[in-house]
């Protein structure tokens, strides 16, 4: 036996938990400092509620600049969006984790919010660093900024106060998106029965999905945002309310997850789960607790939803280990050997002359790269499976002020002759898709007014060329890309 709870072994069921919860909470406290909020931001020791209210100050001020020619005066109201920070204690631990303070602020319906957003911009300016426009996931697609005020990170969005509690796919947009998430942050935590062991839980598994490469926004290649999440624990704790630790908690998520049937959405509505059709796609779908048919994951794709079994179930194989002392929670949490068991990649690195410029490029990048992964899989010369890695790496490039890049792993499956046996090499032809890429990427609004200022490389790499790119980037040194190669397959804007 592997682990610290075979000390218990001869002991009752109430101490060998207490041994198995105190083996998760190392190491969750291990993983959490590196891989939650932003690591340049400050620890937050304030006060949430005068945070909120200089900020509420501040978009005062830009509301009454606003409507300045206008008869009257106009108020807004600045509301906490994240599940993790509706409620005061759970929103001062949330900031103290480094996490992004998610706040909308509701103006009223006459308000044209693109319009307010830059007078809204200018005032932050004056008081706020690291101003950037707001990269939208899912619901959050709304106008609005990404700051920094006073060490904390922010995400402040506008929205228009309207009733949205007959929202619908058809009715949805960026006008009322922001609230509708606010919406459904309450509508989850009202329907679990335990909220501390809720928050718990949902800290488990986006750890565990950021390890495993798993979590991302909507619009990252299909992969389960932090509202999807946040559903799916919800479904966890009102399935099994008998749980009373969250260990036992933790454990269930694994065993109903793996369970899942992708031909049936998971909703925390008993009514629509039943009553929904039965996915055609082969992809999972994660029903908001809110409106008619809204979905928390719009672009899960089928190829990330064969990941996400495949990954549920070895979390569930695992915690079976656990529970029989042949495994501990390290092995549950390891991170993937993502470049380690691929061997060819599709390599995306977006450049820009500064950070503002990147905020927008990379914000364009990464809503016009839905479905590249369908794409690739589509190609006819070969069977080609795909899996990307939903993260964004920085890295030093000698001739940008900024640079990221993302990685897509290739697996190509040689056709099998009529026998049966494996045929001829294949040859793998990505023109014509990465030119469709290209052509997408290329049709930036601002491409013109930054002429010179950004770039673009899409490119092949072996898996000792992405080894050896990595070794670099982690050693802080800045990585020259070499154009052209023999072995290399280069599309450039």
């Amino acid at each position: 036996l592997t682990f610290a709870a075979t000390a218990c072994v001869a002991g009752t069921e109430e101490a060998f938990w207490r041994c198995v919860m105190s083996t998760l909470e190392e190491t969750l406290l291990k993983l959490a400092d590196t891989l939650s909020g932003d690591g340049d931001a400050e620890a937050f020791h304030g006060d949430v509620e005068v945070l909120q209210e200089s900020i509420s100050e501040l978009c005062g001020r830009a509301l009454n600049r606003f409507c300045g020619e206008l008869e009257g005066t106009m108020a807004g109201d600045l509301l906490r969006v994240s599940v993790n920070q509706i409620g005061l204690e759970s929103a001062e631990a949330s900031l103290k984790r480094g996490e992004v303070f998610d706040l909308v602020y509701l103006v009223p319906e006459s308000v044209a919010l693109w319009e307010m957003l830059q007078v809204l911009e200018n005032e932050v300016e004056k008081s706020a660093e690291a101003v950037r426009a707001a990269g939208g996931d899912g619901l959050l697609h709304s106008p609005g900024l990404e700051f920094t005020f006073y060490g904390t990170p922010v995400k402040l969005l506008l929205a228009n106060d309207t009733d949205v509690s007959e929202i619908s796919p058809e009715t949805n947009n960026s006008r009322v998106s922001a609230l509708i998430a606010r919406l459904v942050s309450k509508t989850v935590l009202d329907a679990v029965p335990d909220t501390d062991m809720f928050h718990r839980l949902l800290m488990c598994a986006r750890i565990w999905a950021k390890q495993r490469g798993l979590y991302g926004q909507s619009h990252d290649f299909g992969y389960i945002g932090g509202m999807g999440w946040a559903i799916c624990c919800a479904h966890v704790c009102r399935t099994t309310p008998q749980a009373n630790s969250l260990e036992q908690l933790f454990m269930a998520f694994f065993d109903i997850m793996s369970r899942w049937d992708e031909r049936f959405p998971l909703s925390l509505s008993q009514t629509r789960s039943s009553q929904a059709k039965g996915a055609q796609d082969g992809a999972y779908k994660v029903l908001l607790p809110v409106g008619e048919h809204l979905s928390a994951t719009p672009n899960l794709t089928a190829s990330a939803t064969q990941q996400l079994q495949k990954e549920f179930r070895r979390g569930n194989r695992i915690c079976a280990k656990i529970q029989h002392g042949a495994a501990d929670w390290n092995h549950l949490f390891a991170s993937s050997k993502f470049f380690e068991r691929h061997f060819h990649f599709l390599q995306i690195d977006i450049t820009a002359a500064n950070d503002a410029i990147m905020s927008q490029w990379l914000l364009w990048c990464r809503r016009h790269l839905q479905g590249v992964a369908e794409k690739l899989e589509a190609v006819r010369t070969c069977q080609l499976h795909t899996r990307p890695w939903p993260v964004w790496v920085p890295f030093k490039d000698p001739d940008w002020h900024a640079a990221k890049t993302l990685f897509i792993a290739l697996r190509i499956e040689p056709p099998k002759s009529a026998g049966g046996h494996t045929g001829a090499r294949p040859v793998v032809d990505l023109r014509e898709v990465l030119v469709s890429i290209l052509e997408k990427l290329c049709a930036w609004p601002y491409a013109t007014k930054h002429i010179g200022e950004f770039d673009l490389y899409i490119r092949h790499m072996s898996q000792p060329e992405v080894m050896s790119w990595l070794a670099k980037v982690e050693q802080g040194l800045p990585v020259k890309r070499q154009l052209g190669g023999a072995n290399e397959t280069v599309n450039r804007m």
